[in-house]
């Protein structure tokens, strides 16, 4: 005879939490691109952009070492016109890094560094600020904790309505990767910085946004 399993009784929750942290480290992010009739031009372009770059870098007191090549591409442009692709030229576009520590000096230099780089390169696409932490660990699992003890708090208020209570926790996971995202990242559009130095100021408030959210399970029992 098959033995009759006991119906299991619980409470499904779903916890959320949300910290701000200040950011201890910052990238400058340099996009170039040059599209010219050869590759050998378009190169030579970018590689002159580089050398302006490096000693801006050095003249604002930025060391070169850390400026750094991440990505360097080599494509043909074709744009469509009277439904036909009509190849434009040779394009290089080239990706460069600058990883600094939060300090005032730091976001000084930054701050100088683009204010200055859109009028000194010819072939800038785009700039940017990204915020960022090193060594995360304890914050995730402080968002994590408290987004289960936002599930505890809700599934004790419903058991107290209910005339039940908590027993123990059957299960918990994560609904959704921790979000992380910063209120202060701003991109700098070469075309809209020409002479407007109000733009360029360091975004006011810098904070990494950690987001979690847990489904957990908990076990409940009759008072």
């Amino acid at each position: 005879m098959n033995a009759i399993k006991e119906k299991e009784y619980v409470i499904s929750i779903t916890g959320y939490s949300r910290i701000f942290v200040k950011p201890n480290y910052f990238t400058i992010n340099v996009t170039l691109q040059c599209i010219s009739d050869t590759m050998d031009t378009s190169l030579a372009r970018i590689n002159e952009d580089m050398t302006s770059m490096y000693r801006l870098a050095e003249l604002i007191g930025i060391k070169k070492e850390i400026v750094n090549v991440v990505d360097l591409n080599f494509d043909l442009k074709y744009e469509w016109k009277t439904n036909v692709y009509v190849f434009v030229g040779y394009k290089v576009e080239q990706q460069v890094t600058i990883e600094m520590d939060v300090t005032p000096e730091n976001e000084a230099m930054a701050k100088n560094f683009i204010s200055r780089i859109t009028g000194l390169l010819s072939n800038m696409k785009e700039c940017g600020i990204n915020y960022n932490l090193k060594n995360k660990k304890a914050h995730l699992s402080k968002v994590r904790e408290l987004a289960f003890i936002d599930a505890k708090e809700k599934a004790e208020h419903y058991a107290k309505l209910a005339n039940i209570k908590i027993v123990g926790t059957n299960t918990i996971s994560d609904i959704e990767p921790i979000q992380e995202y910063s209120r202060s990242n701003g991109v700098y559009e070469s075309d809209s910085m020409a002479g407007a130095e109000d733009e360029t100021n360091l975004p006011n408030g810098k904070k990494i946004v950690l987001e979690s959210r847990v489904f957990v399970v908990f076990d409940i029992g009759k008072k």
